[in-house]
């Protein structure tokens, strides 16, 4: 179903996600006050005020750190028009972007004006759909002006960990175990489970049952292939364990998920 919404957070306590994540729809991540680390698709971040983010559908990634406020766009893909598809997918490339000083006023401005959406009467949907239009207008003047992503100066997870986090989401369809681990990077398992979990603050099994399930959802959103074809896709072991780890985790069989997307399938 075609939707867009708009969520501001402040938190004035340290807050932190609980498990990685991802969906079906495009998340705008705007960081207005405070610092956040960010994990992104496959490598860790330290965000600043002022950083946009763009995260598009299917990408895991979760945030943690001190107090902070932020405003979030969520959109569904069949909402977007062709040109604020390209510019989102185009900022998606750059992981992070740094606002500069003298577009933050009427971002912040605008973000406020859509905030309040919610208390309109009378077309809501009309001012909605105005706002997000200028909004992309104006965040896509910032891939023209060629502003400079700080994903290059925020990286700050171990080498080592950035490597497994590479292994698992190239060979996430193959057999992985810790002494599979252990014979890639010739570095015991006690140190590698050590590393990942202090850089992630998740253990490497949770990762990678993170990546499968991750790709389940696209295969079964995304694509008519079957819960036997998507399974074996994905690295589980059988048809069952696959329905009853993905119901575990997600509160709803593979093919109930898939029946409320049947707007998403090709």
């Amino acid at each position: 179903m075609s939707f867009i919404e708009f969520d501001k957070s402040v938190k004035t306590k340290s807050w932190s996600m609980n498990n990685l994540h991802s969906h079906a729809h495009y998340e705008i991540y705007f960081l207005l006050k405070g610092e956040r680390s960010f994990f992104l698709s496959n490598s860790l971040y330290t965000l600043d005020a002022g950083s946009l983010v763009v995260i598009p559908p299917y990408v895991m990634h979760k945030t943690e750190g001190g107090p902070f406020e932020r405003f979030n766009v969520n959109v569904s893909s069949d909402y977007l028009d062709v040109f604020q598809k390209k510019t989102l997918d185009n900022l998606a490339k750059g992981i992070a972007i740094k606002i500069p000083d003298a577009k933050m006023h009427e971002i912040k401005k605008l973000l406020s004006q859509m905030n309040e959406t919610e208390k309109l009467l009378n077309y809501k949907d009309n001012v909605k759909k105005a706002l997000f239009g200028y909004f992309i207008y104006l965040i896509s003047t910032l891939e023209e002006n060629n502003v400079k992503s700080s994903a290059e100066i925020l990286q700050n997870a171990p080498p080592i960990v950035l490597k497994m986090i590479n292994f698992l989401n190239d060979n996430y369809a193959e057999k992985i175990s810790l002494e599979t681990l252990e014979k890639t990077f010739f570095l015991s398992k006690t140190t590698l489970c050590k590393q990942f979990n202090k850089a992630i603050n998740c253990t490497i099994a949770d990762f990678l049952l993170n990546i499968r399930l991750n790709k389940a959802k696209y295969y079964l959103t995304e694509t008519k292939k079957s819960i036997t074809e998507i399974a074996n896709l994905c690295g589980f072991c059988s048809q069952n364990y696959f329905g009853l780890i993905f119901k575990q985790k997600t509160g709803i069989s593979p093919l109930n998920y898939r029946k409320h997307h049947t707007d998403k399938i090709r």
